[in-house]
């Protein structure tokens, strides 16, 4: 019997040491990949926002030595604007009362050199629901945040070259409209038509839709709003390339453009236009 006893007593100290092992093995790997993850900042603080640790690659993004930043703040990880405004007490908040925060904008390094991080703070809890403390894990998405910044930037560019206003004879204008009209591109061409309707002295404007596959209600409206413009600088305008599907289209809306005189073709509309001038085009043989 106590043999018995002796061996169910060594086969549960036998299993309780391999479980031991087999925590020490993972903790061993979970503090390799920590350590190993050069790419994104593991940051431990406590919970009034000190650094109580910090992986190596929070060095590689960040710049301080352990020695260097252990006890200080978190908050000098970021601009004197947002800690004047309170930003770091308030990701602190956030994670204490949801559980996390995220968050993405500009910090500081310790050369005063600015990057875009991405980050997210966990709030760390005993079993018993405690608050022990944060855990902040950063990562360096400066070269994404240029690219998108250039995608703007010439994204804007082709906007404003995309839809050129042309003068195509003393007092008329002529937009051509290609592609989708959104808000910010009618508004990009309406304050570029009415400047040069201006500095030209212009009597009549063509928007040309020949280039719009599809017209909606927004899209409508929006001419509708550049028409009125026009008429209130005390020109007219003509919409042009008016296919059937289009025609259909606006009269299905019922979208009221107003006043606006509306042709087939550019051709068409430049005719109108020459007549609203009082102009006729004559041949060389003086025929009409």
């Amino acid at each position: 019997m106590s043999r018995s006893i002796e061996g169910s007593t060594l086969e549960r100290s036998s299993a309780g040491n391999r479980v031991s092992a087999g925590l020490q093995t993972t903790a061993e790997h979970f503090r390799m990949l920590v350590e190993n993850m050069k790419d994104y900042a593991i940051i431990i603080l406590d919970t009034d926002g000190r650094v109580a640790s910090w992986n190596p690659g929070s060095e590689t993004i960040l710049g301080y030595r352990s020695s260097e930043i252990i006890g200080q703040h978190f908050s000098r990880f970021f601009p004197s604007e947002e800690v004047q405004r309170g930003k770091p007490e308030m990701e602190l908040k956030v994670a204490t009362t949801e559980g996390r925060s995220e968050d993405e904008g500009w910090r500081i390094k310790k050369d005063g050199a600015r990057f875009w991080s991405n980050e997210v703070i966990t709030a760390l809890r005993d079993q018993g629901g405690t608050l022990c403390g944060f855990g902040k894990v950063m990562r360096d998405l400066t070269e994404r945040k240029r690219a998108e910044e250039k995608a703007t930037l010439q994204a804007r560019e082709i906007l404003e070259i995309s839809t050129p206003v042309i003068q195509i004879w003393d007092g008329v204008l002529m937009a051509p409209l290609i592609g989708t009209l959104d808000s910010e591109r009618t508004q990009k061409l309406m304050e570029g038509l009415l400047e040069r309707i201006v500095q030209t002295n212009s009597a009549v404007a063509l928007l040309d839709v020949t280039g719009v596959p599809t017209i909606d209600t927004r899209t409508a409206q929006h001419l509708a709003e550049m028409t009125t413009a026009v008429r209130l600088l005390g020109a007219q305008a003509v919409l042009t390339g008016v296919r059937p599907a289009i025609a259909q289209t606006l009269a299905h809306l019922g979208v009221d453009l107003g006043e606006i005189t509306t042709r087939s073709t550019l051709a068409a509309g430049f005719r109108v236009a020459l007549n609203l001038l009082n102009l006729q085009v004559v041949s060389g043989n003086g025929s009409r």
